[in-house]
């Protein structure tokens, strides 16, 4: 056995125990007796790794070593393997690969031992046989090729992955499994490959005969100067299409229709051609019918026109094919729609002959063409008004008739007519010319029809007086004294006249007189007549003059309730009436106070805050007498500053946003309990209530403001 230098020492893994033991049992029965200075230290394999196919062999070699590394020479090696299933070992050494796999392979000798691992591998292809090696097909075709890997014995190796390429896959492809498509025409090499080892197959690929030619559509019926798409198509012997086949066009009259290499027909002239469609020996033919071009198109000018009832108007027709062509010498006639508006000649003059519109239709070889004709009726010349003038009071109306007239003075009927106000602060007109008077004064209302006016002069009077009553009707009045007569102007349905002039008169002004206000003052004892008037009307009132002094019977003071401030002052005064409620003029009144520490009173009635609280004040007139209340009340702060939030709020129409007003005095305190009072600058856009919401209406800005103590504050709102 020959030396070599060790490489790597073996160990015993306790997995390997079994072997181990089966090894030395070997090594100790076939042991040679060493002498004293030859005790085994190692054993070295070679190699330590190996591979090996199934069913071949690989030869191990071992070195049993000296503590110092010498070779001991004629030892007896014991091999085993640690599956036999996968690989066996001779008893020099050789392994034998059974099946795939790693197992270890131990060498030992008198007690000791080492391993190899050998790996066995499967047994490689040595050459790839395929099931054929040329095919020819048709485009189309398919056909299964199939691969055997064989080993170098030309066993059949089983389960061997087999890889499959074609050289040109535009011609014919293969799948994986080895089924080859034939694509178009031509060669290509089908490879089969297997670890390595190819084998080929050469694939001719030939085009599929064509067995016919169909042309679609068969018959074809176009005008001239129309074109036409044939198409032809090449069939194999099952009429099956084929595609990618040339096909060459030819016509045999291309003096009736041409034809193009795509088979784009153009028709010429009148008349029929054959045009035929061949590929590779194979032909059809269609037959095409050129027929003179067709009316596409009627047109009538002009298309549309007013006419007045007897006037006459003539129409052209323009005639033209589908291509814009001009057409003549074609068949025309002519139709209306309502011969009681126009009529229409053979030739196509219209004539008017009622107010209306109506349509005439132009037909030539089922196309038409239409004019719109409008007959309008005879012109307005003048409008007259009935009545030319009028007059209407304030609130009332009057009914204004308008009649249009032709040149001849005919009266025209059926004409719209508009009415309008040439004053419309002073009377406004309906459409139907009814006149309401606004305002006193003159209006010029119109009538107009057709561009022609007419015109009314309108009066506006103010409404007239129709009744008058005096209040009181019967009165009383001392010598010297006066009482007051109010007269009321009524109109006929006895609504009050306000703004009219009333004049005054006594029956004896030695007895009564009375000024233009109704101021009776009594002159001497007895009974006059007072009389009002006003605009053509009178009603009378009797006041009798007594000698004496009237007896006070009832004092009303005024205000009856009044609020003033510590150290200001309030105003009052004191009505003295007799029994028949007649006021006494100049009658002595004496004013008195409840508390003069909380209110003083003048000899005048002028009333001044001493301390708050309420004070009674009385005004007495002989034994007449009548009281008013007065609170008095801390002066307030003024108001110095009002400060309205949120500033500038933006709100939808139809939503609200609350407004707050805070005031404050000239030291920036804040005063409460004051009231406040809200306006909106345009309530059209939005409204603002007394407690500050504000409404939107209608899109824009609006200033809202608050008032209260002469000061205000505000803010712009945008209603979007």
């Amino acid at each position: 056995m020959r030396s070599f230098v060790p490489k790597t020492l073996a160990v015993v893994r306790p997995e390997r125990a079994a072997i181990v033991v089966a090894a030395l049992v070997l090594a100790c029965s076939a042991a040679e007796v060493t002498g004293p200075n030859e005790s085994i230290q190692t054993i070295l394999v070679a190699p330590p790794t190996a591979t090996v196919a199934v069913g071949a062999t690989l030869s191990l070699e071992a070195e049993v070593r000296t503590a110092t590394g010498d070779v001991i020479g004629s030892q007896r090696i014991a091999w085993s393997s640690e599956d036999v299933a996968i690989a066996e070992v001779s008893s020099t050494g050789v392994v034998t690969g059974l099946k795939v796999g790693t197992v270890l392979i131990a060498a030992s000798a008198r007690g000791h031992d080492a391993f190899a691992r050998v790996t066995v591998n499967p047994t490689p292809v040595a050459s790839v046989r395929l099931s054929s090696t040329h095919q020819s097909l048709f485009v189309g075709q398919v056909t299964q090729l199939t691969a055997d890997p064989l080993d170098g014995s030309g066993r059949l190796l089983a389960n061997r992955p087999v890889t499959w390429t074609s050289s040109d896959v535009d011609i014919a492809t293969v799948t994986e499994s080895g089924l080859v498509t034939a694509l178009s025409p031509g060669g290509t090499i089908i490879t089969a490959t297997a670890e390595g080892r190819s084998a080929f197959a050469s694939i001719t690929v030939a085009a599929i005969p064509i067995a016919s030619v169909v042309i679609t559509p068969a018959v074809n019926e176009v005008f001239v100067g129309q074109t036409t798409q044939l198409t032809a198509e090449a069939r194999d012997v099952s009429g099956a299409p084929l595609t990618d086949r040339v096909i060459v066009w030819a016509t045999n009259r291309p003096q009736v229709a041409t034809v193009t290499s795509e088979g784009l027909v153009t028709a010429i002239s009148s008349g029929t051609a054959t045009i035929t469609a061949s590929s590779e020996g194979r032909s059809a033919t269609a037959t095409v019918n050129v027929s003179p071009r067709p009316v596409s198109s009627v047109v009538l000018s002009p298309g549309q026109a007013t006419m007045t009832a007897g006037q006459s108007l003539q129409l052209t027709v323009s005639l033209t094919d589908d291509h814009g062509q001009v057409l003549t010498g074609r068949q025309v006639s002519f139709a209306t729609s309502n011969v009681q508006v126009a009529t229409v000649s053979a030739i196509g003059l219209v004539t008017g002959v009622a107010p209306g519109s109506v349509t005439i239709t132009a037909i030539s070889e089922g196309s038409t063409g239409t004019a719109t004709i409008l007959v309008t009726p005879e012109p307005v010349a003048s409008v007259d008004i009935s009545p030319a003038s009028g007059s209407v009071v304030v609130g009332s109306t009057l009914q204004l008739y308008a009649t249009p007239r032709s040149a001849a003075g005919q009266p025209l009927s059926g004409r719209t007519i508009t009415w309008s106000s040439g004053a419309p602060g002073l009377a406004s007109v309906s459409a139907t010319g009814l006149v309401t008077g606004l305002t006193i004064g003159n209006a010029v209302v119109l009538a107009s029809v057709e561009g022609r006016q007419g015109s009314a002069m309108i009066i506006v009077r103010q409404v007239p007086v129709a009744s008058i009553t005096i209040n009181p009707a019967s009165a009383t009045t001392a010598v010297g004294q006066t009482v007051t007569l109010s007269a009321k102007t009524l109109d006929a349905t006895g609504n009050v006249l306000t703004g009219r002039v009333v004049g005054w008169s006594s029956s004896d002004q030695t007895v009564a007189t009375v000024d233009n206000n109704g101021v009776v003052t009594g002159i001497a004892a007895g009974t006059v007549t007072v009389s009002a008037s006003s605009e053509g009307q009178s009603n009378t009132a009797t006041v009798q003059v007594t000698a004496g002094v009237a007896t006070a019977m009832l004092v009303v003071v005024s205000p009856a309730q009044a609020n003033v401030a510590v150290g200001q002052s309030v105003q009052l005064s004191a009505v003295v009436r007799d029994a028949n409620g007649t006021v006494i003029s100049n009658a002595p009144v004496t004013w008195s106070t409840s508390n003069r520490f909380l209110a003083g009173v003048s000899s005048t009635g002028v009333v001044t805050g001493v301390a708050a609280g309420t004070a009674t004040i009385t005004a007495i007139s002989g034994t007449a007498s009548g009281t008013a209340s007065i609170s008095v009340q801390v002066p307030l702060a003024a108001v110095d500053r009002i400060v309205v939030t949120p500033r500038d709020p933006t709100i939808d129409v139809g939503k609200t946003v609350q407004l707050v007003a805070t005031l404050t005095d000239q030291q920036g305190n804040v005063l409460t309990g004051r009231t406040v009072t809200w306006t909106s600058s345009d309530q059209s856009r939005a409204t603002v209530s007394n407690t500050g919401l504000v409404s939107g209406i209608r899109s824009g800005s609006v200033t809202i403001t608050a008032s209260s103590g002469g000061k205000s504050g505000s803010v712009t709102v945008r209603v979007k």
